[in-house]
C-alpha cells in the first residue's frame, strides 16, 4: 500500500491550501472587524441617527428584535454540537478527527445576528448602556464576549488547520466559548424569569417569538381575543384609565405630573381636568392643550405629530418618542371624547372604537401587565429594602458582640444615625492599642471609613495584613506609630483613600512613591517622618492635587 495514502495528514480536520494564505488573513482581519463593532454596538444605537431609527415607529423597528430568542438558540447548538465532536476526537485518540471549521464559522454569524438583535430589542425598550448593571446588562456583554470568543476559536482551529497543528489555543478557546455560553444563558434567564424555575417554566424559543406561541400553545401576550378569562379584553379597557393614561404615563408624565413634581409649560397632564386646564401656552384659547372633540385643536396632540427637528416636538428628541399605534390612540380619544369639564370613562366597545383602535390598543400592555411590572418593580425595591436591614442587623450584632470590650465601647461608631460606616479612633487608648485589639476589628474591617491609630503600639505585619480588608477605607492615621515603608504597600491597596497621617514615622521618600497610584488622596501628613521635600515633590508630580504638610518649618 502506498505510504503517501496512509499519511495522517490525509485525515487532518480541514483541507488547507498551504501555498497561499490569503484566505486566512481575509477571514481573520473580518472576525476582527465584527468583534470590534460588536463591542461598540451598544453604544452607537444610544447616537442621535439611531434614535431617529429606533423612534420611527415602523414596524420593523418594534418587531425585528423579537427574534433574538430564535435566533440566539442557532450558535449555541451549533457550539455545543462542536463541543461534545471533538470530545470523542479526544477520546478516540485522533484517529476521528471532526471537520468543525464550517460549523464554527456559521455558529460565529448567527451569533452576530444574535448580538445585532438582542441590543436592538434593547434599545427599542428604552435601555441605556449606562443605566443598566442587572442581569440583563450581564446577559449583553457576556454575549459578546461569547460571540467574540467564538470568532476567535474559528480563527485559532483555521490557522491550526493550515499549520498541521492541533496546539492548545484551539481547545482552550473552545472550552472558554462554551463557559461564556453557559454564563450568558445564566444571565439571560434571570433576566427573563427571575430566580424562580418552578413559576417561570417557558424557554427562551417560545418566550416571545409569535409563530412558536401559537404552535406551542402557549397564549400571546399581546393577543386579548384569546379565550383567557383572566386578562381585560382590548375592548373592554377603559379608554383613559386603560389605554390613554398609561401612555402618557410612559411618555409625558415625567415632565408633567404632580408625582414627578415637574410641570414644564405650566402644565399638569396627570388628570382628566389638569389637561383641559393646559398650561401656559394657551395662547388665549381656552382649553387650549386639549378641546375635547377636536384633535386639530388639541396642542397636546399638535405637538406629538410635529416634525422631530421642531423644537416643540414632544416628547422631547432625546426622550422615548410616541410610536405610531400610540398617537392613533391619543388622536382617536380627543375626537371621541365628548365636550365635558367631567371625563365619564367608558370602555372602547362602549365609544364605539373601529377594528384599527382595537388592534391598536392590543400593542400596549395590558392592565394586568402593567400590574405584575408595578409589583415586580416593588417587590424588587422591597427585596433591597430588606437586604439593607439585615445586614444592618448583621453589622449592629458584630457592633454590640465588639463593644463588649472596654477598647471598644466608645472608640467605635456609625459615622452618622443613617449610615452603615463606621469609624474607629484610638485616640483614648494611645499604647493601650496592640496587635490583639487591632485584629478584632477584622469582624466589621469593610465597613470601617475612617481609622486612627495614632500612638497605637501594633506591629508592621499586622497592619500589613489587615489594612487591605479595610477596602472603603478614605481617613487612615499612623501618626507616631513605628510604621515604615513597608508597611505602605498595604496602604496602598485602599484606591478610595483621601486623607493620611504618616506624622512621626519612619516612613522614607522611597516608601511614599508607593502611593503614587492613589488616584483619590487630597491630603498627606508627613511632620517628623522621615521623608523629605524631595519626596513629596516627586510623590505630586504623580498626584497634582495632593496637598503634602510638614508642619511648621
Amino acid at each position: 500500500m502506498d505510504k503517501e495514502t496512509n499519511s495522517p495528514e490525509k485525515f487532518e480536520i480541514e483541507d488547507a491550501e498551504e501555498s497561499s494564505a490569503v484566505g486566512p488573513i481575509f477571514l481573520t482581519c473580518f472576525v476582527l472587524a465584527v468583534i470590534g463593532g460588536l463591542i461598540y454596538l451598544p453604544f452607537y444605537v444610544e447616537q442621535d441617527p439611531m434614535l431617529e431609527i429606533l423612534n420611527s415607529g415602523q414596524w420593523w423597528v418594534s418587531n425585528v428584535g423579537e427574534y433574538h430568542p430564535l435566533i440566539l438558540h442557532l450558535p449555541i447548538g451549533i457550539v455545543f454540537l462542536t463541543l461534545v465532536m471533538e470530545i470523542c476526537s479526544w477520546f478516540s485518540f485522533g484517529k476521528y478527527r471532526p471537520r468543525t471549521a464550517v460549523g464554527l464559522f456559521l455558529a460565529f454569524l448567527t451569533g452576530i445576528v444574535a448580538c445585532v438583535t438582542g441590543v436592538f430589542d434593547l434599545s427599542v425598550e428604552g435601555w441605556k448602556a449606562e443605566e443598566w448593571e442587572d442581569d440583563m446588562f450581564k446577559h449583553m456583554w457576556v454575549g459578546i464576549g461569547f460571540v467574540g470568543v467564538l470568532g476567535l476559536t474559528f480563527l485559532a482551529k483555521i490557522w491550526g488547520s493550515r499549520s498541521r497543528s492541533r496546539g492548545p489555543v484551539y481547545g482552550s478557546l473552545l472550552l472558554v466559548a462554551g463557559g461564556a455560553m453557559g454564563y450568558g444563558a445564566h444571565f439571560g434567564g434571570l433576566a427573563t424569569h427571575g430566580s424562580d424555575p418552578v413559576e417561570n417554566t417557558w424557554g427562551g424559543l417560545t418566550e416571545n417569538v409569535p409563530i412558536f406561541k401559537q404552535w406551542a400553545g402557549k397564549e400571546d401576550e399581546n393577543d386579548e381575543e384569546s379565550t383567557s378569562t383572566v386578562k381585560k379584553l382590548a375592548k373592554d379597557r377603559l379608554a383613559f384609565a386603560d389605554v390613554v393614561y398609561p401612555i402618557m404615563d410612559d411618555k409625558c408624565l415625567y415632565c408633567h405630573s404632580e408625582e414627578a413634581g415637574k410641570s414644564k409649560g405650566g402644565l399638569w397632564m396627570d388628570t382628566y381636568e389638569n389637561l383641559l386646564i393646559g398650561g401656559d401656552s394657551l395662547d388665549g384659547d381656552e382649553y387650549r392643550t386639549l378641546v375635547p372633540g377636536d384633535s386639530k385643536q388639541s396642542y397636546m396632540i399638535e405637538v406629538m405629530v410635529l416634525p422631530k427637528d421642531d423644537d416643540m416636538h414632544m416628547p422631547p428628541p432625546k426622550k422615548k418618542q410616541m410610536e405610531e399605534h400610540e398617537v392613533k390612540l391619543l388622536t382617536w380619544w380627543v375626537d371621541n371624547i365628548p365636550s365635558s369639564e367631567n371625563l365619564v370613562d367608558k370602555t372602547l366597545e362602549e365609544m364605539g372604537a373601529p377594528p384599527e383602535i382595537i388592534e391598536a390598543a392590543k400593542k400596549l400592555l395590558s392592565p394586568e401587565d402593567r400590574k405584575r411590572m408595578e409589583e415586580a418593580a416593588q417587590a424588587a425595591k422591597d427585596k433591597v429594602e430588606q437586604e439593607k436591614i439585615a445586614k444592618r442587623e448583621a453589622l449592629q450584632n458584630a457592633l454590640d458582640a465588639l463593644k463588649q470590650d472596654p477598647a471598644f465601647k466608645t472608640s467605635l461608631n456609625y459615622t452618622s444615625q443613617d449610615s452603615n460606616d463606621l469609624e474607629f479612633t484610638a485616640v483614648s487608648l494611645r499604647g493601650k492599642l496592640d496587635d490583639t485589639t487591632f485584629l478584632k476589628l477584622a469582624s466589621v474591617s469593610t465597613y470601617l471609613t475612617s481609622v486612627k491609630l495614632g500612638s497605637a503600639s501594633i506591629t508592621e505585619e499586622n497592619l500589613a495584613a489587615e489594612l487591605p480588608k479595610m477596602k472603603n477605607l478614605i481617613k487612615l492615621d499612623l501618626s507616631q506609630t513605628q510604621v515604615g515603608d513597608a508597611v505602605l504597600d498595604a496602604v496602598a491597596q485602599l484606591e478610595g483613600l483621601e486623607w493620611l497621617n504618616l506624622y512621626g514615622t519612619q516612613v522614607t521618600d522611597a516608601g511614599l512613591m508607593k502611593l503614587k497610584g492613589l488616584g483619590n488622596l487630597q491630603k498627606i501628613y508627613l511632620w517628623q517622618s522621615k521623608a523629605t521635600g524631595e519626596g513629596a515633590k516627586a510623590l505630586k508630580a504623580d498626584l497634582p492635587g495632593l496637598e503634602v504638610v510638614f508642619g511648621v518649618e
